[in-house]
């Protein structure tokens, strides 16, 4: 199945390159000036875009998501989410096949909508993905505990993975590229090997002998009564749409790719395949994985809730392993446990890499302070990257007593709204993009990748995830929760300060149509280089 329209260089408009005085960054490869090195192969790319930020979101939040919504309640709305991250997926690939040299959704929004924007949405997505990386560094360390429950050496695990994920981002892109590949191989091979072990379970092929076919969909698809919320009706709607923000959590980080665009070897064919495995891993990895668990287990089962009451963090509260042990399977707990914490260590230093080039954007684009453009000869914004690094130390939050639940609730609610924030900015770019194509008389069959959805997908993303931001903090009225709901909402106050304190001082103005730059700035064999 294809969402995207085929194109056929002979027969399709050619793409002008036109000549843009002010863009001094795209050179020619053999520059000796610090660049960015296009070191990420095709392979590389793809299987990022596959299982690249593949986490505990995946691991773990899908239990909540079956607790709170049911097991039919939780494949629908990872189903809708994964539809409309689809969606904006196809929005960002068009514009980033047409020009890969251009810093992402940075730099569209900026170009296409508004220098304010571009501003604001530079500094949110690096504020999501410094968080995104803490987050998973918390995740990894109390991961741990599942076979040292000793809290005494939680410091010592955080040093750890931060150190980790640290040296990986040093070393390079060719040796990031290198080390995601295989260990988003890694994640691949365990979602289909726990989607086999609950179809077996499922079919009664486990130790306990149980057939269980979808007794749990039939006897209790959705959660009837979900925060003891009366009548029943209100209890289900309301506990589904819970899962929409769990599944936003989950879908976080899948922008990265517009990430890697710099660095990636042959840009507009290894992100238009990249762009295309979206689908595949929506489909494949999240809604069978989630559909098969939600098979084997109950949403009322006393070790899920339990394990989601207390937020333990390892893969006691997987609703794959509570399958395993609930079914007399042996040992592959701990396998299991493993590999989520690899799947955190790796999804961890994807959102370093990913931050550090965030940060590295701004500074081309005059958007923070210079300094962080700095290139080693490796092609490493080291400056970009030791500030990023540096928020890593949020982590040691969770070595406090009884704060590692806390911090890690908090982080990971700062980081949904985020990602839906960073989505919602990406279809505004989209569309105004597709606006200004057509008041410029722009054929989009001069884009080397377009979908037959879009631009009206960029219209349902951009409506539906302001709806789910919205409402996204429900469940900290009633109770009322100061903590909660200010973890929830934070991302909004600190992005309208951003836009509207840069529109204030420098008097920016939404690009008009007519006069938007939409020159695909890239040539094939160029490389991007710092421009201080």
């Amino acid at each position: 199945m294809s969402f995207e329209k085929d194109y056929d260089p002979e027969t399709s408009p050619k793409v002008e390159h036109k000549e843009i005085v002010h863009d001094d960054r795209v050179v020619d490869a053999s520059t000796g000036d610090p660049h960015m090195h296009r070191s990420l192969k095709g392979r590389h790319v793809s299987m990022i875009a596959i299982a690249g930020t593949i986490g505990t979101g995946l691991f773990l939040g899908s239990g909540k998501a079956i607790a709170n919504g049911g097991p039919v309640g939780s494949v629908l709305g990872y189903l809708i989410v994964g539809c409309l991250v689809g969606f904006m997926m196809y929005s960002l690939g068009e514009m980033m096949v047409y020009d890969p040299s251009a810093c992402g959704f940075i730099e569209f929004s900026a170009r296409y909508v508004d220098p304010a924007l571009g501003f604001t949405m530079g500094w949110q997505y690096w504020f999501q993905t410094v968080m995104g990386a803490t987050v998973e560094i918390v995740a990894a360390s109390v991961i741990i505990e599942f076979w040292d429950p000793s809290t005494k050496h939680l410091a010592i695990y955080v040093t750890v993975m931060l150190l980790g994920i640290m040296i990986i981002n040093i070393a390079g892109v060719k040796y990031f590229g290198e080390f995601e590949f295989w260990f988003a191989f890694l994640k691949v091979t365990t979602v289909v090997g726990l989607c086999i072990v609950c179809l077996v379970v499922d079919l009664g092929g486990a130790p306990d002998g149980d057939r269980r076919g979808f007794r749990y969909w039939r006897d209790s698809p959705f959660n009837n009564s979900f925060l003891n919320i009366m009548p029943p009706s209100k209890a289900r709607f309301l506990g589904f749409w819970a899962v929409l923000t769990q599944a936003s959590f989950s879908y976080g980080g899948m922008e990265a790719l517009a990430s890697i665009c710099l660095e990636a070897d042959n840009p507009q064919k290894s992100m238009r395949t990249a762009t295309r495995a979206i689908f595949y891993r929506i489909v494949l990895l999240y809604i069978v994985s989630l559909w098969l668990a939600g098979m084997c287990i109950s949403p009322t089962n006393p070790n899920l809730l339990r394990a989601n009451a207390e937020g333990v963090g390892t893969a006691a509260q997987s609703p794959f392993v509570i399958v395993i042990t609930t079914s007399g399977i042996k040992v592959l707990d701990h396998i299991v446990n493993a590999a989520v914490l690899t799947s955190a260590f790796s999804s961890g230093n994807e959102n370093l890499y990913a931050s550090s080039r965030a940060m590295f954007m701004l500074a081309q684009e005059g958007k923070a302070p210079r300094l962080f453009a700095k290139v080693l000869p490796n092609g490493v914004p080291i400056n970009a990257l030791l500030l990023s690094s540096l928020f890593g130390c949020l982590g040691y939050l969770n070595c406090g007593a009884g704060s590692a639940s806390v911090a890690f609730n908090w982080l990971s609610n700062i980081t949904a709204l985020g990602s839906m924030l960073t989505w919602c900015g990406i279809a505004l770019s989209h569309i105004r993009f597709s606006r200004g194509m057509r008041a410029q008389g722009i054929s989009r069959d001069v884009l080397p990748f377009r979908s037959w959805m879009l631009p009206w997908g960029s219209y349902a993303v951009l409506v539906s995830f302001i709806i789910i931001i919205f409402f996204s903090g429900w469940t900290a009225l009633k109770p009322w929760s100061p903590s909660d709901f200010f973890s929830t909402y934070i991302n909004i106050p600190f992005i309208i300060i951003l836009y509207f304190g840069y529109k204030f001082i420098n008097k920016t103005k939404i690009v008009p149509l007519n006069e938007m730059d939409l020159t695909s700035h890239y040539t094939p064999g160029s490389v991007v280089r710092s421009k201080f």
